[in-house]
């Protein structure tokens, strides 16, 4: 049985294996399973230095924005809000308040009046102590990827995350099929191979693009 691709896979095994040349329709059960493995080392390794889910999703998070205009989702862009709540009001904060046209690409639900700010106060000062994450948010945030695509709803990944993810993937297989794992530089007579193991720049500097600083 194939190994399936994780939910957090960044590309699929027939774009893999046309990049390197081969078939999609060619089936090698032990070599398509070792693409499949680094596609989903890949993904993961991507998603850890951006330090956020890439695929659509819908959450459910609890937050605070200490009275600011701008509250910060953990997780963008943003396709959609179903809610923005005050829990400790329990009131549904009304939705023609708040939008992200403007910056739901970098996750920000903006507010003109600012958003609830609730903390306990205590002290002779009567300073503000531990602050309270009283504004739960239900949205939708992510793009789609590419093996969730479908006609109604491309893939939307953007395409020098994909170059990365492809990349890596390759860079990595050739080193496994030349017997090379960690090979910096060999030579035999005239003959010399050079491999960097280690992740360009430019892959590094594409994916910081994308990590919240």
């Amino acid at each position: 049985m194939p190994l399936p691709l994780a939910p957090n896979a960044l590309t699929t095994l027939d774009d893999v294996k046309n990049l390197l040349g081969m078939d999609s329709s060619d089936v090698d059960e032990q070599r398509d399973t070792v693409l499949t493995m680094l596609i989903n080392g890949v993904s993961s390794w991507i998603e850890r230095l951006i330090g956020r889910k890439l695929g659509k999703d819908t959450y459910v998070h609890q937050l605070d924005a200490q009275g600011r205009q701008e509250l910060i989702l953990l997780q963008w862009p943003i396709l959609s809000v179903d809610y923005a709540r005050d829990t400790s009001e329990n009131k549904v904060i009304p939705p023609d308040s708040y939008s992200f046209n403007m910056q739901g690409d970098i996750g920000i639900l903006y507010r003109d009046k600012g958003w609830p700010f609730r903390a306990y106060r205590s002290g002779l000062a009567y300073d503000v102590h531990n602050i309270k994450r009283v504004i739960e948010v239900k949205y939708t945030a992510g793009y789609v990827l590419p093996k969730d695509a479908t006609e109604e709803e491309p893939a939307t990944l953007p395409c020098d995350l994909q170059m990365v993810v492809w990349g890596a993937i390759m860079q990595e297989f050739a080193l496994m099929q030349n017997g090379a794992q960690g090979l910096k530089a060999f030579s035999i007579s005239d003959v010399s191979w050079t491999f960097d193991k280690e992740p360009r720049q430019e892959w590094l500097t594409t994916i910081g693009l994308y990590a919240r600083l």
